[in-house]
C-alpha cells in the first residue's frame, strides 16, 4: 500500500530521519529503513530525509590545489544530482528535501533550525493532505529540532529515537549545543533508545526517565537468507575469515584488527580479514595494510547494499568490530542471528547488553591489540566454544532482537501516545464547552439579576 492510501485502523506517521538509504549511500540508515518496512503492518508512513547541501570538509582540505578542489566539487555536485526529490521504497513515500546550514564544526546544534526553514512548507502541505497523528524523529539534531518546532502547529505527539553518541555530539560542542539537546529531550513526548548505555546518556542530558522506552533494534536476516552453518571443525576450511561491517572511521577499531591480524599470522594462524564498508579511514587503513605486508590477507569490499551484506556474514567465522562509543551495533546482532560468534568492546551499549543476556560475544578492551589478540586466539583455538556461543547468540536474536518485535514495541508506543493525545484533546474540548456554558449562564444572570433587584 502506498503511504498516500491510508487504512482506517493504520496509524498515520511522519518519520524524519537524516539517515536513510539514498542512491549515493544505499546502506545509510538501513536500520531506520528496516524499521519503517516492518511497521507497514501497523502504520501508513511518510518519510522525510533532509539532505544537507554544503560542501564536505574533505573538499576544502585540498586548499590551494585548485585542480583537485574543482574535481572534488564536481563529484559532490554529481552525487547531489543523483538524489531524487521523491521516491518510493517498499511502498512507502520517501521525500528528500534539501537544506543548507552552518558548518558541522561548531554549528551542528543549529542544523535543525536551518532545516526547519526549508522544510516547514513541505511538512505543512503533507500534514494537510495526510493528517499525521504522530511524528517520529531520529536523532536530536537536526530531525529532533525540526519535529519539536513543527509540534506546536501540528498538535501531534512526537517520538524521538536516540541511537547513541548522537545525544552527546552537539551537547559537547559548546553550551548552546547542550542547551538545544536538553530542550529537545524535554520537549518530545517519548524517547526510544536501543541499549541501557544510551538510556543513561539520555537521562544525563535531561531526558525524563519515565518517558524513555528501550526497544532494541532487530538483527534477524530475511527468510531467504540461509544461516550457512559455520564450519568449526577445521577439516574443510583451512583459512579462517574475520569480518567487519560498518563505516570506516577510527572509533570502529579496524586499525586494531589489522594489527592483531599481523600478530596472529606471525604465530602461524591461517586467516583473512574482510572489511565491508567505506569511509574517511579507508586510505589510512590501506596504508597500514601495505606497511604490514598484508595485501594478501585483507580485502576491502567497499560499501554494499544491505541485502548484499548477508553472504559476508554467512561466509565468515568470527565477526569482529572492536568499536568504542558504540551505543548498539546492529551488525553484532545480525552476525549473531546467523550463528556467528562476535567480538565487541567492554563498556559499550549493545555488546554489554548482549553479554548480560548470554555468552554469545567476547568483549575486549577498547584500542588494545593485546586484548584483541587474546580474544581471537581463544575463539580460534576452541571451535566447540565458537559453536556454543553461536547457538546462544542465534537463540537470543530470535527471541529478543527481531524486527517484528521492534515494530510491535514501537507501534505500541505510537498508539499509547495517540490515544492519550485524543483523551487530552477531548478533555480540552469539554473544558471549552463548560467554560462557554458557564459564561453564557453568568451573562444571563448578570442581565436578569439587577432588573429583579430594581423591580423590588
Amino acid at each position: 500500500m502506498n503511504s498516500c492510501q491510508t487504512s482506517e485502523d493504520h496509524l498515520r506517521i511522519l518519520t524524519l530521519s537524516e539517515l536513510f538509504p539514498t542512491p549515493v549511500r544505499p546502506a545509510a540508515g538501513n536500520f531506520v529503513e528496516r524499521q519503517v518496512a516492518n511497521l507497514r503492518g501497523e502504520c501508513d508512513q511518510t518519510v522525510i530525509v533532509p539532505i544537507r547541501v554544503f560542501p564536505h570538509l574533505r573538499i576544502w582540505r585540498h586548499g590551494m590545489n585548485l585542480f583537485q578542489l574543482s574535481a572534488e566539487f564536481r563529484n559532490w555536485k554529481a552525487e547531489l544530482s543523483q538524489i531524487p526529490s521523491r521516491t518510493e521504497i517498499g511502498g512507502v513515500d520517501v521525500f528528500y528535501p534539501k537544506y543548507t546550514s552552518p558548518p558541522k564544526q561548531g554549528g551542528y546544534s543549529l542544523w535543525g533550525y536551518s532545516a526547519y526553514l526549508f522544510l516547514r512548507r513541505q511538512i505543512k502541505r503533507l500534514h494537510a493532505q495526510r493528517g499525521f497523528e504522530l511524528v517520529h524523529a531520529h536523532y536530536p539534531s537536526p530531525c529532533g529540532v525540526i519535529a519539536m518546532l513543527a509540534k506546536g502547529w501540528m498538535r501531534v505527539p512526537v517520538v524521538l529515537s536516540v541511537h547513541g553518541a548522537d545525544v552527546r555530539y552537539a551537547a559537547e560542542q559548546h553550551r548552546l549545543g547542550a542547551k538545544v539537546t536538553r530542550h529537545v529531550l524535554r520537549s518530545v513526548d517519548s524517547i526510544i533508545v536501543h541499549s541501557s548505555w544510551t538510556k543513561r546518556q539520555v537521562v544525563e542530558y535531561g531526558g525524563d526517565p519515565t518517558r524513555i522506552y528501550m526497544v532494541p533494534l532487530g538483527g534477524d536476516a530475511p527468510l531467504e537468507v540461509g544461516s550457512g552453518t559455520p564450519n568449526n571443525d577445521g577439516q574443510e576450511k583451512r583459512i579462517r575469515t574475520l569480518l567487519s561491517v560498518g563505516y570506516l572511521e577510527r572509533r570502529k577499531g579496524h586499525w586494531y584488527v589489522i594489527l592483531a591480524l599481523r600478530r596472529l599470522l606471525d604465530m602461524g594462524y591461517s586467516l583473512e580479514y574482510v572489511i565491508v564498508g567505506d569511509g574517511p579511514e579507508q586510505k589510512r587503513l590501506a596504508r597500514l595494510v601495505q606497511d604490514l605486508n598484508l595485501m594478501h590477507a585483507v580485502r576491502f569490499e567497499g560499501i554494499k547494499r544491505h541485502e548484499e551484506v548477508w553472504p559476508y556474514y554467512t561466509e565468515c567465522d568470527i565477526f569482529v568490530l572492536p568499536s568504542w562509543d558504540e551505543a548498539f551495533g546492529v551488525v553484532y546482532v545480525e552476525a549473531l542471528g546467523l550463528g556467528r560468534v562476535a567480538i565487541g568492546c567492554i563498556g559499550q551499549g549493545g555488546p554489554e547488553d548482549l553479554k548480560r543476556l548470554g555468552d554469545c560475544i567476547e568483549l575486549v578492551k577498547p584500542r588494545d591489540v593485546d586484548s584483541l589478540v587474546h580474544a581471537l586466539k581463544l575463539l580460534l583455538d576452541n571451535p566447540d566454544r565458537r559453536t556454543r556461543m553461536g547457538e546462544i547468540g542465534q537463540t537470543l536474536v530470535r527471541s529478543k532482537y527481531t524486527w517484528k518485535r521492534n515494530a510491535l514495541g514501537t507501534a505500541a508506543i505510537y498508539r499509547d501516545l495517540i490515544s492519550r493525545r485524543a483523551v487530552d484533546d477531548e478533555k480540552g474540548r469539554m473544558s471549552q464547552r463548560i467554560s462557554a456554558n458557564v459564561s453564557v449562564t453568568h451573562g444571563e444572570a448578570g442581565q436578569l439579576g439587577p432588573g429583579a433587584i430594581g423591580d423590588g
